[in-house]
């Protein structure tokens, strides 16, 4: 196991983007499209980012991770995708099933799963929403009654990324509807003997084709206890700790998605010899590919400082998440419909590409919490705020 020390946060970040740049070209980007038209699960790609060292950025190095700071993982996140949108979502899923690992997992939990996942040699999921609890995870249905040495779960989950692909899954059940969010534990699943787990068929989705997204059944699967990560009832201010990374996630992929259909535009117009005349409607179209850009500048400036708060702050920063969310998701489908326009009747072809990202990011929107829940929690925020 590397137990080497952690190098500093700015000669990490440009070790890793010079990595990752590398990775992306020669095979994250070449095979976004047929992942995209084939619906295929991007395993060469996820494979591809381990075997460089960038399977794990936001794992320490004692457990097979790199220990890189948050902002440096949106950052890679929001550059993986911008050339595959399947790829970051399958990718920054094994961040979230890990992360929860780490955070609460006995050693021996650590040891089976987080180099493996870091690694690519496992590919990990997590299971939270239902079909009757999306957003409001405390009224969640799926039990994990305790029998003996077993806990026995029933219950479906739903929208689960890489469910039917998992080699461990982090579930979270409850242990007594009656107790709302103070029944919910968290669990390891283990897929390869987890007797009564059915995965449904991947679903036909608008964009991220190639992230495989499936219901999850559970009748009568019985699981060790020694599955369990924490104690009964720690699995609610586990999944907090852990949406904090997760909304991060989804608001890095808003950067990269914007940015993604900003370059397919600029290509697409460079090639075509359409920026450099100085007649009216060039000027026209360089001056909206301008604030286009100045908008994906500020979209990422603010993942950056909001990413640098969490890492450095003690305090609760639900609000600066939530905005960051709320604002660079909505950013992504905002300059990826603006390029669309842009491009004219081209703006439908799929070998320009920003209309795949258009696909890909619309549902950023709404997974790890709705755009609707996000501005709910900035409110609350600001009520917080002038009654203290």
């Amino acid at each position: 196991m590397n137990t080497a020390p952690e190098p500093p946060p700015s000669a990490d970040r440009t070790t890793v983007l010079s990595l990752l740049d590398g990775v992306i070209a020669q095979t994250v980007a070449p095979a976004a499209a047929t992942v995209d038209r084939d619906g295929s699960f991007p395993l060469e790609s996820i494979q591809a980012l381990a075997r460089a060292g960038l399977g794990g950025l936001l794992i320490p190095t004692t457990l097979g991770g790199r220990g890189s700071s948050t902002a440096t993982y949106a950052e890679a996140l929001s550059r993986i995708a911008a050339a595959c949108g399947s790829t970051s979502t399958v990718y920054m899923t094994q961040m979230h099933c890990a992360h929860p690992i780490h955070l609460q997992g006995r050693p021996d939990q650590h040891e089976a799963w987080i180099p493996a996942l870091c690694e690519g040699t496992a590919i990990g999921a997590i299971a939270l929403t239902e079909p009757e609890a999306g957003s409001d995870v405390a009224s969640m249905r799926t039990t994990a009654r305790r029998d003996g040495d077993s806990y026995v779960i029933n219950g479906e989950k739903t929208f689960i990324s890489n469910g039917d692909v998992a080699d461990v899954i982090v579930l979270f059940a409850t242990v007594d509807p009656s107790r709302g969010k103070d029944g919910i534990t968290a669990f390891l699943v283990d897929t390869e003997y987890a007797r009564g787990l059915e995965a449904g068929r991947p679903m036909k989705k608008l964009g991220q084709k190639g992230a495989s997204t499936v219901t999850l059944g559970f009748q009568d699967c019985r699981i060790p206890v020694e599955a369990r990560l924490g104690a009964e009832g720690e699995g609610y201010p586990l999944l907090l700790r852990s949406v904090a990374k997760s909304r991060i996630s989804a608001a890095a992929q808003g950067v990269g998605f914007a940015q993604g259909a900003f370059d397919a535009t600029v290509r697409y117009c460079a090639e075509r010899d359409l920026l450099s005349s100085r007649t009216g409607g060039a000027q026209d179209l360089q001056f909206e590919l301008a604030r286009l850009r100045a908008e994906i500048a500020a979209g990422r400036s603010m993942l950056r400082e909001v990413c640098e708060l969490v890492d450095a702050s003690d305090g609760d920063p639900t609000a600066e998440v939530s905005m960051v969310k709320l604002h660079c998701t909505t950013l992504g489908v905002r300059v990826a419909s603006a390029c669309v326009e842009l491009l004219g009747e081209d703006g439908d072809r799929d070998d320009v590409g920003a209309e795949r990202r258009l696909r890909d990011g619309k549902i950023t929107e709404i997974y790890d919490g709705t755009n609707q829940v996000q501005s709910m929690l900035v409110a609350r925020g600001i009520r917080l705020s002038v009654t203290a």
